[in-house]
């Protein structure tokens, strides 16, 4: 089975006043699809970053990483991805991921509507929203809403269904259930291991180790 995604002895460092700090320093993971990577550490040690070169989002200083046995790096200026909606990621803050100005049917549904996808209308669109809406248990809501008029909990779920509805083979998620109550910290398990029951890879960066250890299958721990 090839990996979605692997990286080998990534380093990737900071410059200082006094230098350059290394963030990462030699880390190789590979995750397989379906597969639930939980990365725990102290804070400062490089989870947040790992996920950013998992992500394609930095290039790593030395190293390599894969998407599906191909470079990420064939470019200097972005990674490059197999498909549109390969790598999709989920955010710390939720307010922060979603545009103040859409209604939240439009956020769900932005990913759908990237270059090399299908043309779909925005009637069509409206309806993926409304199905993704209530398989995340959020079909009271008006799609209408924007995101200033939700609880950040539920900006949260619909910012990981935004991440979903893409199809993704790999979803890297930072602190999802952070701030968030036990019930809608136990919504988002739900989604995310509902997401890895169809193949979808996830990589989770948590300080809860409780948690992650209910929900991955395995932990990488980040030491500083």
């Amino acid at each position: 089975m090839t990996a979605v995604v692997t990286a080998v002895d990534v380093t990737r460092g900071y410059p200082t006043r006094h230098g350059r700090i290394r963030a990462v320093d030699r880390v190789s993971v590979t995750v397989a699809p379906g597969e639930i990577l939980g990365i725990s550490g102290p804070s400062g040690s490089g989870k947040s970053t790992l996920l950013r070169l998992l992500a394609g989002i930095e290039r790593p200083d030395s190293g390599t990483v894969h998407y599906a046995g191909q470079p990420a790096w064939r470019r200097s200026r972005a990674a490059g991805y197999p498909r549109p909606g390969y790598v999709m990621p989920i955010f710390q803050d939720p307010h922060a991921s979603l545009d103040p100005r859409w209604p939240i049917w439009r956020s769900l549904t932005e990913p759908l509507t990237a270059p090399g996808r299908p043309r779909t209308d925005g009637a069509g669109l409206r309806a993926v929203a409304a199905e993704w809406l209530e398989r995340a248990r959020l079909g009271h809501l008006d799609p209408t809403a924007r995101p200033g008029q939700l609880s950040g909990g539920q900006c949260q779920r619909i910012a990981i269904v935004r991440a979903l509805v893409a199809g993704p083979a790999l979803v890297v998620a930072d602190e999802p259930t952070a701030r968030q109550d036990v019930i809608t910290a136990a919504a988002i398990t739900e989604l995310l291991a509902e997401a890895a029951g169809h193949g979808t890879a996830l990589v989770v960066v948590s300080h809860d180790t409780v948690w992650l250890d209910t929900l991955a299958h395995r932990t990488h721990r980040m030491d500083p």
